[in-house]
Parts: C-alpha cells; sequence; structure tokens
C-alpha cells in the first residue's frame, strides 16, 4: 500500500504515470469479432463528480480523474481483466468467462473489493495531506453473455464494442448502490463459492427504480455488499 500511496502522491505532483490505453481490451474483442462471448463487466464510478466538476480548476480536476483511472486500471489488471473504456469518471472493466465462469466472477469482485481498498486507504489519505476532498466511490458488476460488434470492415481499424444485457445492467445498477458498496446481479452471486456469496444480501429496490426480469420473467435479483464488510479483510 505504500508504494501506492507514493505513485499516487507523484501522479498529483506530475502528472498520470501509466498509458491509459484500452488497447490489450480491443485486442481480445477482435478475436470475438461479431461473436458472442460470456464476461463480467465492472463498473467502478465516483460518487459526487458533478460537485467537483462545478468546485475545481479543470486542471485539478483532470489530474484526479486521471489519476482515479490509472489506479483502477491498474486494479483491474492485476485481476486478469482488460478496460473497456474510461467514461467520464467511470471504468468499465471486462473479466473474460467464457473458460471458466466462476473463476471471471470471483476475480472481478476481489478485484472490485481491492478497488474499494486502494481509494481508502491509498488515494484519500493522500488527497486528505493535500487538502483534496475525499473519492467516494462505488462498484456494480454483472455476468452474461454479450455480442462483440464490429462497427466497419476493418477488423485492425473499426470501432469495436459490446452490447448485452450484462452491461446495460451493470450500467444501470450505479443509479441506486449507496456509495462505498459493491452491488452485483443475481447471475454473478449464483456463481461465486457459498463462503463468498454470504458477505452479500440481496438489495431490495422498488419496482419503479429497478423493474428488469431474468430469462424466466421473474425480477431479477441484485445483492449488495454487507455494511464494512469490505473492510475486515
Amino acid at each position: 500500500m505504500n508504494s501506492i500511496q507514493a505513485r499516487v502522491a507523484q501522479t498529483l505532483e506530475r502528472g498520470v504515470q501509466i498509458d491509459l490505453s484500452t488497447a490489450l481490451c480491443k485486442r481480445y474483442l477482435r478475436r470475438h469479432a461479431n461473436l458472442k462471448t460470456s464476461v463480467v463487466v465492472l463498473y467502478v464510478d465516483i460518487d459526487g463528480s458533478t460537485n467537483m466538476t462545478l468546485s475545481m480548476p479543470s486542471g485539478t480536476l483532470a489530474t484526479i480523474l486521471q489519476l482515479f483511472s490509472q489506479e483502477m486500471s491498474l486494479v483491474v489488471a492485476n485481476y486478469g481483466g482488460y478496460v473497456l473504456k474510461y467514461v467520464g469518471d467511470a471504468v468499465i472493466a471486462l473479466f473474460p468467462a467464457e473458460h471458466d465462469k466462476k473463476q471471471a466472477c470471483q476475480s472481478a469482485l476481489e478485484c472490485g473489493r481491492t478497488m474499494l481498498e486502494v481509494v481508502d486507504r491509498c488515494i484519500n489519505p493522500v488527497f486528505r495531506q493535500r487538502g483534496y476532498a475525499e473519492l467516494r466511490v462505488k462498484i456494480s458488476m454483472d455476468f452474461g453473455e454479450v455480442l462483440v460488434l464490429l462497427y466497419g470492415k476493418s477488423l485492425e481499424n473499426s470501432h469495436i464494442d459490446i452490447i448485452g444485457s450484462s452491461i446495460s445492467m451493470a450500467a444501470k445498477m450505479l443509479a441506486i448502490v449507496p456509495t462505498g458498496r459493491i452491488i452485483m446481479g443475481q447471475s454473478v452471486r449464483d456463481n461465486l463459492p457459498e463462503e463468498i456469496s454470504k458477505t452479500f444480501v440481496q438489495f431490495d429496490v422498488d419496482e419503479s427504480m429497478w423493474s428488469y426480469v431474468d430469462q424466466n420473467k421473474k425480477r431479477y435479483r441484485l445483492y449488495i455488499t454487507i455494511p464494512d464488510s469490505t473492510r475486515e479483510r
């Protein structure tokens, strides 16, 4: 953790330390162009970024967003995932699951827990020292089959992306998950060992906020970390 704090401090002073590229993810996706494949989709998002946008000088805000994206990207890589894209204050990652969906779900969850730990123990202490407001983040994830869509004829140069319910669900979960927590769809929880899944509880949401259904036309269940469970490790 000390080395991460040092890199955070260095980034605030000198700028981003790594190339925030999605090239590796694009290479992975091109191997599945116009085909369906199974992935775990993970979103990590800064809560309250609108206030940051209004209250911070543009240069400072850019550095903070770059730093956040840098540290989250490094965590993703450490757990065998790929960064799909950077969208404003969010990082979207993929964990390939075509060969071992249970391992992919576990890797994504461990990645999410480590992300919260990095923010809490590495980024925020440095921010407090420098007089910056602490970051508050939230994480969502879902598992399922996606279509890898190539937008053009050139495999190397055309835009490539994924579409499917798992990426849509994970995005929509961000609107209802409390700060500092991890939320997951039932498809992720169903693929976790019991000793891990019991650290989550079903998240009851009003139907006006969550009305999505599963393949059996039943309401798609959501699960959320028990308060402070990510900090008890």
